[in-house]
C-alpha cells in the first residue's frame, strides 16, 4: 500500500501542469519559459506522454510480431525497450533541475542508438522508430549535440537501407540526406535562438515585475516611516511644550496657594501670568492641531498641490505670490514629497501670520543630487537670535521635518529686510527627479 501511494503521488506530480513540485518542474531557479508556464508545461507533458506511448506501442508491436514463435530475441528487444523507457523517465521526467549535464544526455541517446541497432537486427520493422531520437534531440539538446544526433540518425538510416555496407550507399541518396540534415539544422537553429530570445524577454519581464513589487513595498515602507517620524515629532512637541507648561502651571499654582494668605496682591499678579501662559499654550495647541488637519497630498502631484496652495494664499491674504515649481518633483518618493509639502505649507503659513509681507516667492527646483525648496518674502523680518526661541515661526517643527529625511534648513533674515527660508533635500536616486 505504501508503494502504491508513492507511485500515485509521483503520477499526480507528473501529470499536473499547475503543480510545480520537484518532480514536475524540470527547471532551475533562474529559468523562464518562452511562453506562459501553464502552456509551456502542458506542451512538455504532452510530449512526455507521447514518448511513453510510442515505447508502449513499439513494445506491443514486438509482442504481436513474435507471438507465434517467442524466443530470446523478442525478450531482449522488449528488455531494451523497458530500459530505454526507464532511462527516459529517470532523466527527463523525474528531474529536479534543468538543463541536464551533457553526459546524462549522452547516456540516453547513446544507449538508445545502440539499442535501436540491436533491435532492428531482430525486428527490421522497428527501423523507423529511430526518428524518435531525431525529435527528442531537437527538443532536449543544445545546438551542437543536437546536430550531432541528427547526423547520426540520418547516417544510421542510410546504413540500414544499404544493408550495413557503406559501399552500397548510392550517391543519389547522399544528396537528399545532406539536404535534409542541413534543412533540419538551419530550422532548428532559428527556432532555438527564437525560443532563447523569448525566454530572455520573459526573464527581463519577471525581473521588472519583481522590481515593481519591491518599489511598491519600498513606497509603503517610506510612507509608514514618514508617519512614524511625524508621530514622534508630535510626541516631542507635546512633551516639550504642553508638558513643560503644565508642570510650570502646577508649580505656580502651588506657590499662589501659599501666597494667598500672605501676599494676595502678588498672588493676583501670578494668576495673571498663569492666564497668559494658558492662552499661549492654547495658541500653540491650536497651531499643532491646524498642522495635523492640513491636507496631505493624497492623489495630487506635488507640483500641482504647491501651485494651488500659492494661488489660494494670494487670493486669501491679498499677497503677490510667485510660484516656480519644476514638474520633475512629481517623481520624488512619497515620503519625501509629503515632507516637502508639509514644510512648504509651514513656510507660507509663517509668512501669512507674521511677515506682514506684500510679495512672496516660492521655488522648488531639483539639481543633480539635491532638491531645493525656497520661500522668500519682503516683510518685516526678524532678528536672527529671535529665531532661536522654541516654536518661533514654527522653525523647530520645520527643522525636524527637514533633518528627518537627511536635509538641512537655512534661514536668512534681518529686521525690516524680509526673510528667506531655504530647505535642501538629498536625492539618493540622482536620476529620479532631474529635469528631462
Amino acid at each position: 500500500m505504501r508503494a502504491a501511494r508513492r507511485i500515485a503521488s509521483w503520477f499526480k506530480a507528473w501529470v499536473a501542469p499547475d503543480r510545480m513540485s520537484d518532480l514536475a518542474r524540470p527547471v532551475s531557479a533562474d529559468w523562464y519559459p518562452p511562453t506562459s508556464q501553464r502552456v509551456y508545461f502542458a506542451y512538455v507533458y504532452f510530449w512526455r506522454v507521447a514518448t511513453l506511448l510510442i515505447y508502449a506501442i513499439l513494445f506491443a508491436s514486438v509482442i504481436w510480431e513474435g507471438r507465434h514463435n517467442p524466443d530470446w530475441r523478442m525478450f531482449v528487444t522488449l528488455g531494451l525497450f523497458v530500459m530505454q523507457a526507464g532511462i527516459y523517465t529517470r532523466l527527463y521526467i523525474f528531474v529536479k533541475t534543468w538543463p541536464l549535464p551533457l553526459w546524462q544526455h549522452a547516456v540516453y541517446f547513446g544507449f538508445g542508438m545502440a539499442a535501436w541497432f540491436a533491435q532492428v537486427q531482430f525486428f527490421p520493422h522497428l527501423a523507423n522508430y529511430i526518428y524518435i531520437f531525431l525529435g527528442q534531440a531537437l527538443g532536449l539538446l543544445t545546438p551542437a549535440p543536437a546536430i550531432v544526433v541528427v547526423a547520426m540518425v540520418l547516417f544510421a538510416l542510410l546504413m540500414h537501407n544499404a544493408g550495413w555496407d557503406m559501399r552500397q550507399i548510392p550517391a543519389s541518396a547522399l544528396i537528399p540526406a545532406v539536404g535534409t540534415g542541413a534543412g533540419i539544422a538551419v530550422t532548428y537553429l532559428f527556432m532555438y535562438h527564437t525560443i532563447r530570445a523569448s525566454a530572455e524577454r520573459g526573464r527581463l519581464i519577471a525581473q521588472l515585475e519583481n522590481a515593481r513589487r519591491e518599489l511598491e513595498q519600498s513606497r509603503e515602507r517610506d510612507m509608514e516611516l514618514a508617519a512614524l517620524r511625524e508621530r514622534e515629532r508630535i510626541a516631542r512637541d507635546m512633551h516639550d511644550d504642553l508638558g513643560h507648561t503644565l508642570v510650570m502651571l502646577s508649580v505656580q499654582l502651588e506657590a499662589i496657594q501659599r501666597l494667598l494668605k500672605v501676599d494676595p496682591e502678588r498672588a493676583g499678579l501670578q494668576i495673571e501670568e498663569i492666564k497668559q501662559q494658558t492662552r499661549d499654550s492654547m495658541t500653540a495647541l491650536r497651531r499643532a492641531l491646524a498642522g495635523l488637519r492640513a491636507p496631505a497630498l493624497g492623489d495630487r502631484a506635488l507640483s500641482q498641490a504647491l501651485r494651488q496652495h500659492c494661488a489660494a494664499l494670494a487670493e486669501r491674504a491679498n499677497l503677490s505670490v510667485a510660484c516656480h515649481v519644476e514638474d520633475c518633483v512629481d517623481r520624488l518618493s512619497p515620503a519625501l514629497a509629503e515632507t516637502i509639502w508639509a514644510v512648504a505649507q509651514e513656510m507660507l503659513a509663517n509668512v501669512e501670520r507674521h511677515a506682514q509681507a506684500r510679495n512672496v516667492t516660492l521655488e522648488c527646483v531639483a539639481g543633480s543630487h539635491t532638491l531645493r525648496l525656497r520661500v522668500a518674502d519682503d516683510g518685516i523680518g526678524a532678528a536672527p537670535q529671535a529665531l532661536e526661541r522654541p516654536g518661533h515661526y514654527g522653525m523647530r517643527g520645520m527643522r525636524e521635518r527637514v533633518t528627518g529625511v537627511g536635509g538641512a534648513l537655512q534661514v536668512r533674515t534681518a529686521p525690516g529686510a524680509g526673510m528667506v527660508v531655504e530647505a535642501s533635500f538629498p536625492l539618493f536616486d540622482a536620476g529620479a527627479a532631474t529635469a528631462s
